[in-house]
C-alpha cells in the first residue's frame, strides 16, 4: 500500500510519518480581559505531514524535492484511509550521509500542510 502520493505519483514509504490535525480560528479569537476564552473556530481538521525517509539515492532524493517544489499539489494520505487534500510544502531538508564512488546515500524530511 502507497502511504503517501503527490499529484498521483507514489512516493517512497517513508520511515517517519506523522499527521497532525489542527483547527483554524478566526480574528476576533482570543481572550477577554478577565479571561474568558471566546473562540470562534473557521476550520477544523487542517492536516500537517511531517515525513522523513533514510537512506535515499540521489534519484529518489531529487524525485521527492521535484515533487514537492511546485506552488500547491495535490496529495493523498494515509490516516487511517486515504485522504485526499490540497497541500504545499513547508520545511526541506536533504542531508548527505555518505558519498562513496559517484554514489550517495541522503536522508529528506519534508512537512506537507493544507491549504
Amino acid at each position: 500500500m502507497d502511504i503517501l502520493l503527490i499529484d498521483g505519483v507514489a512516493l517512497p514509504a517513508p520511515n517517519e510519518y506523522k499527521v497532525q490535525l489542527s483547527d483554524l480560528d478566526s480574528s476576533d479569537t482570543g481572550r477577554t480581559e478577565d479571561g474568558v476564552m471566546l473562540r470562534n473556530r473557521v476550520r477544523e481538521g487542517i492536516a500537517k505531514i511531517s515525513a522523513s525517509w533514510a537512506a535515499l539515492s540521489t534519484a529518489d532524493c531529487a524525485r521527492i524535492l521535484n515533487a514537492v517544489t511546485p506552488d500547491s499539489f495535490e496529495v493523498a494520505y494515509f490516516f487511517g484511509a486515504m485522504r485526499t487534500a490540497r497541500m504545499y510544502a513547508g520545511d526541506r531538508t536533504a542531508n548527505l550521509k555518505a558519498a562513496r564512488e559517484g554514489q550517495a546515500v541522503w536522508e529528506v524530511a519534508v512537512d506537507l500542510i493544507e491549504f
